[in-house]
C-alpha cells in the first residue's frame, strides 16, 4: 500500500500529464501553506506557492464574507503571463496550480478539480 505522500504525488503527476504544457506547477498544501507534495515544471518555488495559496484563500474568504456573496470556492488570478488557481482539496488542504499564459482554463479547471477531490480523499 502506498503512503499518503506517494498517493498525492501520483495525483499531481497525473494532473501534470493531463494538463500538458498548460500546467507549469502544481502544489498540494495544508491550510497553513505547508507543502505536502509538488510537481514543478517551471522555476516557481513550491514553498512560496504554498504560502501564497494559503494567504489568498484566507483573504478570499474574508472578502466573500464582507460582500455577503457566500462561501468562496476557488480563487483564480489571471495575469498577463499566466494564471494562478487555488482550489480546496478536502477540509484541511489546498491545491495550487500555475498555468502558462494562453492556457485552456476550462479544461485545466476540470482536471484540477478532479485532482483536488482525489487529494482530499487521500488525506
Amino acid at each position: 500500500m502506498s503512503t499518503r505522500l506517494e498517493q498525492i504525488t501520483a495525483i499531481l503527476d497525473r494532473l501534470s500529464a493531463n494538463g500538458g504544457a498548460d500546467i507549469t506547477a502544481a502544489v498540494a498544501v495544508n491550510m497553513d501553506g505547508i507543502v505536502l507534495a509538488s510537481r514543478m515544471l517551471g522555476d516557481a518555488n513550491p514553498d512560496r506557492m504554498g504560502a501564497v495559496a494559503a494567504s489568498l484563500v484566507g483573504m478570499t474568504k474574508r472578502v466573500a464574507g464582507d460582500l455577503k456573496i457566500g462561501n468562496a470556492e476557488e480563487t483564480i488570478i489571471r495575469a498577463d503571463e499566466g494564471l494562478f488557481v487555488v482550489l480546496p482539496s478536502g477540509d484541511q488542504s489546498l491545491l495550487a496550480v500555475n498555468l502558462r499564459g494562453g492556457a485552456n482554463l476550462g479544461i485545466t479547471l476540470i482536471e484540477a478539480r478532479e485532482a483536488a477531490a482525489a487529494i482530499g480523499r487521500a488525506l
